[in-house]
């Protein structure tokens, strides 16, 4: 089977995509995980739903390191992941897209890394630009050429969960210069640029964070908020991988590990 080089991850609200084909199982050391495919112009896209088709795994327990390390394997350079998330930017509503350009880490029992020293070897992974600066100036040029509105600059605080945040957390985070949140982007974006992935996240707003609006999280409809934006986000996404030739010569994803 021919490699893909070129893929998509989703995530709440972005469990699948038409005509999609699969399962395909890749057996990593990680464990397996199963990833689809798609055509986009005479290629094959792969696509990664992070939760399962199924959406039957909380962020909590993603096996990211398998998955990261499955789409390694299946040659994959350059991922869009989108991220279903919180605004906690009154400027940024729900339906809105967002480039990520920054982080704020506030997970606690995940594994991180693949360097966790089972192989006696130590490394450290350079986070001076962490989200892909290539694909995200990509996405922003194209979004602007479409006429589609967009918020870049985002600062993506990744929490536990599966609980949502508290109001105080919140406050905290603003303080902190984050500007959404959700559960899902970290370390998915550690290990890709472990593995010489480039990577960029999009935030897709489903609703304002705990304690801005005063609204109950859990009832609200939160695949439905980000409906719209889902569609514009991928339309973006297939524009790029469609039109523009992507290489690593403008970025430092490929070379971003330190080895010891």
């Amino acid at each position: 089977m021919q490699h893909c080089r070129k893929a998509i991850i989703g995530g709440t609200g972005v469990g699948s995509l038409a005509n999609l084909k699969g399962p395909f199982i890749v057996e990593t050391t990680y464990g397996n995980v199963e990833t689809y495919r798609f055509t986009l112009a005479e290629e094959e896209i792969l696509f990664l739903p992070r939760h399962g088709k199924a959406h039957n795994t909380p962020p909590h327990a993603i096996n990211y390191r398998a998955q990261m390390k499955a789409l390694q394997q299946e040659g994959i350079t350059h991922i869009y992941a989108l991220l279903t998330s919180g605004s906690m930017d009154e400027s940024i509503t729900e339906g809105s897209i967002v480039v990520i350009e920054d982080f704020l880490d506030f997970t606690t029992g995940r594994s991180k890394t693949f360097y966790d020293g089972h192989d006696n070897k130590v490394a450290h992974v350079d986070m001076s630009d962490p989200y892909c600066g290539n694909l995200r100036s990509l996405f922003i040029q194209v979004a602007e050429e479409a006429g589609t509105p967009i918020h870049t600059n985002g600062v993506y605080v990744c929490t536990e969960g599966p609980r949502f945040e508290g109001k105080t957390e919140i406050a905290m985070f603003q303080k902190c210069g984050g500007t959404l949140v959700g559960m899902t982007g970290i370390p998915e974006m550690f290990l890709a640029k472990e593995q010489g992935m480039c990577y960029a996240a999009i935030g897709l707003i489903s609703n304002m964070a705990c304690g801005l609006k005063g609204e109950n999280l859990a009832h609200i409809d939160h695949g439905q908020r980000i409906a719209q934006a889902k569609e514009s986000a991928l339309q973006i996404i297939s524009n790029i991988f469609k039109t523009k030739q992507l290489t690593q010569d403008h970025c430092g994803c490929s070379n971003a590990v330190l080895h010891l």
